[in-house]
């Protein structure tokens, strides 16, 4: 073979190597750059969470149900009283109930949102409060609720798409009535405006038990929904779904 000859056939040989190891180089720096910035971003998630689990609320309810003692005022023998005689709510209670409820997390809670829903068929029977806090951690302050011509839920609605505002089920050894005379259900939010969901059942003795403390999920792939903007969706919905007024010209 002529010495120029292959003299080239080798330059050439030596650049597409060079060229090809210029081009793995690139790659392999693109590909390092990815992923720091993906690692990055990873760590940034991980370090808002644990902020987010260090400041979250947990709010729970506290000792029984009680009226207001601010608005109430003494009543004649005949006249209705919070509890019936079974120990059961007085659904057409018509002052402002009170229930104590307790922050048992590290951070402040927002927005507290509450719904107290029994077996009462018509939503303005229930006891709501909108618009509570903040809740700073640790403490129990009471929260007052009263019947709302505002409210549009029903007990099936749920805001966490499994528990329902009120379980309407029938009497059961595993589900029994006296453990769910009422259902509180509580929304609230945390510093970074994440959102969260308490569900607890009341009893015929009074007592509280636990259903749910639970981050809002996202349902059918929307934005995660508190108490209020659930209600207000219903009552927007509601207005779209009514008759057009009647033309009369």
């Amino acid at each position: 073979m002529d010495t120029p000859l292959a003299t080239n056939i080798i330059n050439s040989f030596v650049a597409v190597g060079t060229l090809i190891v210029a081009i793995v180089a690139i790659v392999s720096i693109i590909q390092n750059k990815r992923q720091a910035r993906d690692d990055w971003s990873h760590s940034r998630q991980l370090a808002t969470e644990e902020r987010q689990d260090q400041n979250r609320p947990i709010i729970v309810p506290k000792k029984e149900i009680s009226h207001n003692t601010v608005t109430y005022s003494p009543q004649d023998p005949g006249q209705p009283k919070l509890y019936t005689s079974e120990r059961r709510i007085n659904w057409t209670w018509p002052n402002q109930i009170r229930i104590n409820i307790h922050n048992m997390g590290h951070g402040p809670a927002f927005n507290l949102n509450c719904v107290l829903y029994g077996p009462e068929d018509t939503c303005q029977s229930q006891f709501v409060s909108w618009d509570d806090g903040p809740i700073e951690e640790k403490s129990s302050p009471d929260i007052n609720l009263m019947h709302s011509s505002e409210l549009r839920l029903f007990h099936n609605d749920s805001v966490d798409g499994k528990n329902p505002l009120y379980d309407k089920s029938l009497d059961s050894p595993s589900n029994p009535w006296a453990y769910r005379t009422a259902c509180l259900t509580i929304t609230y939010h945390d510093l970074f405006g994440k959102r969260y969901v308490s569900i607890f059942n009341y009893t015929l003795d009074h007592r509280w038990i636990r259903i749910a403390i639970e981050d809002i999920p996202s349902l059918n792939g929307k934005p995660p929904l508190d108490l209020k903007e659930l209600n207000n969706q219903k009552r927007q919905q509601a207005s779209k779904w009514s008759a057009p007024p009647i033309r009369t010209s």
